[in-house]
């Protein structure tokens, strides 16, 4: 009976899966469990009758009697149970931690006749706790830290936590929340809206966000909050947690945005001028009303199609983009749109680089204006200008004709009276005469021709488009006719032309026409002064050719200058000048893609610079 009990007691001292020895008042082991055997890889009668601290324990490390707090000496020393913790490194050089419990076996007379100590493995639970540690620690941190409001409820909605954030928001110090309810802190409304969101989240076991205002110390708070459920391992909800940001700054841009965007988007639809964005790859992204009227597409069956299907010629769209991303955008650009049923719109463009905020180029901006009307009146203006031009021209050739005509009249009258036998016939060889005045006669007539063609070449209207102009030759065919009025006035026209110049893509008769009046406009500013010089010039530099107009007359007021290419505005006296010859100029200039720049300085005189592209297959480029 006694064998079958021991028997009993020594299964269940090996079954526990603590490591056990027994020692008695000397240190000598008197007995091992399985467990502790089996974790060190030794038999009961390898460690029998040896002194605990000699047989080596990979669960509690190396041990030695000189150790402090040896559990031992505490049991012996108090007699009753003690424990402690052992920190060390195993083999492997890894960190381990182990419980150990030291208890006295007293006999019957009350006396230590033998100690016991068990040893457990708690490295897993010290590591866990320690991470457990250091993850309350980072809460805690990102808690006090986190820039939005941060907050825990109980089930009964009280704070239990919150953040420096929640307590600058809600104008209260933590210890006046903590414990409290929201409807002991918020006013009226704002609680009920909170209290319903809790419930929500409690209802749901779900993370919610919520958009909420909220009425709070006098002014009206927009929030994005998050709750979400606490659970227990079991699935319990045991506390709502929030995440409130004050999105206030963010809603009111929002609305002002909106309200911008609808403003723009009433300017664009009610705009009679076309408005056309497109994207990088020349996409249409929007299509305004102006846009509709004028082309007769839908912005619903044109936006999303390439911008090339509404240019007559497609190519020059391709040249507009490549000009826009060099130079940021060009303006005033006159070209032919195709319309929706074929036909075409004269429009004038300015096209520019449509960016974000980043100043990154995302795409294009391009505005049109319908200037059929005004160019057929312009058209109208300028054959007007010409042909008032030709009237003050042709006085002042009157005379060299006139020569001519008067050298044939004089040889044909003599020659009539040789053959009439009138006075200084006799002796006359009449076949000689007629050899010798005939080819005279001729030779005047081809000079008056000559005038007389330059003329009416001019006056006439031509609607050639001819590629390209040699611009020296076209300054050359006008020169006669403004020298004459400029010698009226003791006003010299000096020529600095330079040779081989590049050609330039222009009608002629529209180039001649600029030079026409901004050396007409010299002339007059000169004769007021009583004569004076002007200059002439044309050079070629970076693939453009410039032709410049200078004189050394009273120069141009600043008041005016701004606006001197304005129709209707002019700088001669009441009476003499329309005011439209450097506006004909300008739309000229610009048709063909130039620029025309003025500098002037009261009572220095004036200098206009009109500049074109260059053809790249003629002349020369510096």
């Amino acid at each position: 009976m006694v064998e079958e009990k021991s028997e009993k007691i020594k299964q269940i001292f090996d079954s526990i899966p603590d490591e056990i020895l027994v020692m008695d008042n000397d240190m000598k082991i008197l007995e091992a469990n399985e467990t502790f055997l089996r974790n060190n890889g030794l038999k009961i009668e390898n460690v029998r009758g040896r002194l605990c601290y000699e047989v080596e324990q990979k669960i509690r490390g190396t041990c030695k009697v000189e150790v402090e707090d040896c559990p031992f000496f505490k049991v012996m020393e108090r007699k009753v149970s003690c424990s402690q913790v052992r920190k060390h490194l195993d083999e492997d050089g890894n960190v381990r931690y182990a419980a150990i419990v030291g208890a006295p076996v007293i006999d019957s007379n009350g006396e230590i006749v033998a100690m016991m100590e068990m040893t457990r493995d708690i490295t897993h639970r010290i590591l866990l706790e320690e991470e457990l540690k250091a993850t309350e620690l980072r809460i805690q941190q990102f808690m006090e830290m986190a820039p939005i409001s941060t907050y825990v409820k109980d089930l009964k909605g009280r704070y239990v936590e919150v953040n420096p954030a929640t307590c600058e928001l809600l104008g209260r110090t933590k210890n006046e929340i903590i414990g409290k309810s929201d409807r002991e802190i918020l006013p009226r409304m704002a609680a009920e809206l909170m209290c319903k969101e809790d419930k929500d989240v409690l209802q749901s076991k779900k993370a919610v966000r919520f958009e909420t205002v909220l009425e709070m110390r006098g002014r009206r708070v927009f929030f994005s909050t998050v709750k979400y459920p606490v659970l227990d391992p079991e699935g319990n909800v045991t506390a709502v947690c929030g995440l409130s940001e004050d999105i206030t700054a963010q809603k009111t841009a929002e609305i002002e945005l909106k309200r911008t965007s609808e403003y723009l988007q009433n300017i664009m639809d009610n705009s009679p001028v076309l408005i056309i964005t497109t994207d990088m790859e020349g996409n249409i992204v929007s299509f305004n009303r102006g846009s509709e009227e004028a082309l007769g597409y839908t912005a619903g069956e044109i936006t999303g199609r390439k911008i090339n299907v509404i240019y007559e010629k497609p190519e020059e769209r391709e040249t507009m983009l490549r000009r826009v991303k060099s130079e940021g955008s060009i303006r005033d650009h006159q070209t032919h749109l195709l319309k929706k049923d074929k036909s075409s719109l004269f429009v004038s463009v300015t096209l520019s680089q449509l960016k974000d905020s980043s100043g990154n180029m995302i795409g294009t901006v391009g505005m049109a204006k319908d200037i059929s009307h005004r160019k057929a009146l312009m058209d109208q203006i300028m054959q007007s200008e010409r042909q008032a031009a030709v009237g003050r021209l042709a006085s002042g050739v009157a005379h060299e004709i006139n020569n001519p005509l008067a050298m044939i009249s004089e040889i044909a009258g003599y020659l009539d009276d040789l053959a009439s036998g009138g006075p200084g016939a006799e002796g006359a060889d009449l076949m000689k005469e007629l050899r010798e005045g005939l080819p005279k006669i001729l030779e005047h007539v081809k000079k008056g021709r000559s005038i007389t063609h330059r003329l009416l070449s001019f006056a006439r209207k031509s609607e050639v488009h001819v590629e390209s102009a040699d611009v020296n030759a076209c300054l050359e065919e006008i020169m006669p006719f403004l020298e004459k009025e400029a010698g009226l006035s003791r006003i010299s026209l000096h020529r600095e032309y330079e040779k081989d110049l590049a050609r330039i893509a222009i009608e002629e008769i529209q180039l001649q026409e600029i030079f026409i009046n901004l050396v007409k406009n010299s002339i007059q500013s000169l004769s007021s002064e009583g004569g004076g010089k002007v200059w002439i010039s044309t050079s070629s530099k970076s693939g453009k050719v410039s032709i410049s107009v200078r004189d050394n007359g009273p120069g141009i007021a600043e008041e005016v200058r701004d606006r001197l290419f304005d129709p209707f505005v002019t700088t001669k006296p009441p009476g003499q000048g329309t005011g439209l010859g450097l506006s004909i100029c300008y739309g000229i200039v610009k048709r063909y893609d130039g620029e025309i720049r003025v500098e002037s300085e009261k009572g220095k005189g004036a200098e206009f610079e009109v500049i074109f592209p260059a053809l790249k297959s003629s002349g020369r480029e510096d």
